[in-house]
């Protein structure tokens, strides 16, 4: 078995399973024989297989881990930071004086290891330690070396510019609105595809009964042409009446060729949304559509579906939230024209040993570690509280952005608007098609019951030598054409109801098709 042939029949094995859910075609209906090696591909098996193997489709499913990826960096903002060092530094400064032997050498070495944090809040904080290793030449020490630990604890609270928690997750409800919207959009783009496919299935349905009138009427043609020449053999009728029939014949065989055409144009178009290609076992396997449903005992009208429409349609939720992340910016935007104004406030406490410098006594004598123990003692401290304020003379830019910001937003009204006057106008459109092609169905099936009793009639007439080719060959084509329009009515019906449910976000609902993310893990998360 190919490699191709084992995907097929894993995608079949898989469709089979989701069919078993209710995804799928009612059962036996996927296995019913129209043609030689043939099978019925029924609507509902068709648009699982498109929101399964689509293309575009899984194209925007991957915007939503994406976005949910930008969630975590939103949320990683507020993560605690490690933060460490070390360094060790030598100052060498000559000196005037005798005892310094010409030079002050100073010798630092440090370490330093603290954690800081940002809240939602603003607070900035950072908790840190700091050790130190001090020695020098110069005789004023009393320790040389000397060890000092610090202990310090830094605040800064913005009071304006940066205050608040609305304003310092802006962007993290920004991007948890982000996934939401790339959901809505992979919906929006399931029931769009969902509603080419069902227009392409219904169209490939016309086209093949296109077809089957189309042989039918050669058909005819063949046999009265048959019936011609054995009248023209018999002396009954002229060499016209023959040839009338022969030319009616070549005429319908085009039409059959043109006919033929059509629908392998819309089966490649078909394949297309379901990403049937070449190399897939089942793309040379012939396969039937189910015929055209009946015309529907009843549709929505424009109140209820204009209710829906705009309470369900996935592209307005996602308009929804982009007028609120509008919200999110022009509040943030007028935040940052404020001042910065930071109330700032650092505790540190600090200890102290070494070793005694030859002659010289110290309360702090000890080794490197005492200088840690000796922290709690509190011989040592430091505190500082006070505020800082910065503002830009003019604050243009912050001016800027905040009038920038409500210019979105009016933009974003604007486009809510339109999509819900487009909205508005696909259902309206919508219903026409589904109402005038019941009326022309009507119309169409009252021309044909006329039709079909007119040829038989003339037919009647043709056994008794009462009437002629020409004629014959004009009602086979009234008839003809009658099939044709009422299947056209019908088929411009079933378009319409496909367009309305999809105009309404209830398209897939309808078949009992449900598309899901396949990223099980994003799809439970909650924001």
């Amino acid at each position: 078995m190919t490699t191709a042939e084992h995907r097929w029949k894993l995608l079949l094995t898989l469709l089979c399973a989701a069919l078993a859910a209710g995804v799928g075609p009612a059962s036996g209906a996927a296995d019913t024989a129209t043609e030689e090696g043939s099978r019925t591909l029924a609507l509902r098996e068709a648009l699982a297989l498109g929101i399964q193997r689509n293309l575009d489709l899984r194209l925007q499913e991957i915007a939503v881990p994406l976005s949910r990826e930008e969630v975590r960096v939103g949320e990683a903002r507020f993560d605690p930071v490690l933060q460490a060092g070390a360094d060790t530094r030598t100052d060498k400064t000559p000196s005037a004086a005798a005892s310094a032997n010409g030079a002050d050498t100073t010798r630092t070495t440090g370490a330093d290891a603290g954690v800081g944090k940002v809240f939602e809040t603003g607070l900035e904080s950072r908790v840190a330690l700091e050790t130190f290793r001090f020695s020098s030449n110069s005789p004023n020490l009393g320790l040389d070396p000397s060890y000092r630990t610090f202990l310090v604890l830094d605040l800064t609270q913005p009071l304006l510019r940066d205050r608040g928690r609305e304003v310092n997750t802006a962007a993290l409800r920004e991007s948890r609105n982000g996934v939401l919207q790339a959901r809505y959009r992979y919906l929006d783009r399931a029931l769009r595809i969902g509603e080419e496919i069902e227009l392409a299935y219904y169209d490939l349905a016309a086209a093949r009964q296109l077809l089957a009138y189309r042989i039918e009427a050669r058909g005819r043609a063949e046999e009265l042409l048959e019936g011609n020449r054995e009248k023209f053999a018999a002396g009954v009728v002229p060499i016209t009446e023959v040839q009338q029939a022969e030319t009616a014949v070549a005429a319908r065989d085009e039409q059959v060729v043109v006919a033929r055409q059509l629908a392998e144009r819309i089966t490649t178009r078909l394949w297309d949304l379901l990403e049937i290609r070449r190399g897939d076992p089942g793309y040379a396997r012939p396969f039937a559509t189910e015929p055209l449903p009946p015309a529907p005992a009843g549709y929505p009208e424009l109140e209820e579906a204009l209710a829906v429409a705009l309470a369900e349609r996935p592209d307005l939720r996602d308009r929804l939230l982009d007028i609120e992340n509008r919200d999110i910016r022009v509040a943030f935007a007028r935040n940052q024209a404020l001042p910065r104004l930071d109330l700032v406030a650092t505790l540190g406490l600090n200890g102290l040993s070494g070793e005694e410098r030859e002659g010289i006594s110290s309360d702090f004598e000890g080794t490197y570690f005492d200088s840690y123990s000796r922290l709690p003692d509190g011989d040592g401290y430091q505190w500082l509280a006070g505020v800082r304020l910065s503002y830009p003379l003019g604050n243009r830019a912050a001016q800027a952005r905040l009038r920038q910001s409500s210019w979105d937003k009016r933009q974003a009204l604007y486009g809510l608007k339109r999509l819900e006057g487009t909205a508005e106008a696909e259902v309206e459109r919508a219903l026409v098609d589904v109402r005038r092609g019941l009326e022309r169905y009507q119309v169409a099936e009252r021309f044909r019951a006329l039709a079909a009793t007119t040829l038989a009639q003339e037919m009647e007439r043709l056994k008794e030598g009462l009437t002629d080719t020409f004629r014959i060959l004009t009602f086979q084509d009234d008839l003809t054409e009658a099939h044709i329009r009422k299947d056209a009515a019908l088929t411009d019906c079933q378009k319409g109801l496909a367009t309305l449910y999809r105009a309404m976000g209830k398209n897939l609902e309808r078949h009992g098709i449900v598309a899901e993310l396949q990223d099980k893990e994003i799809d439970r998360e909650k924001l």
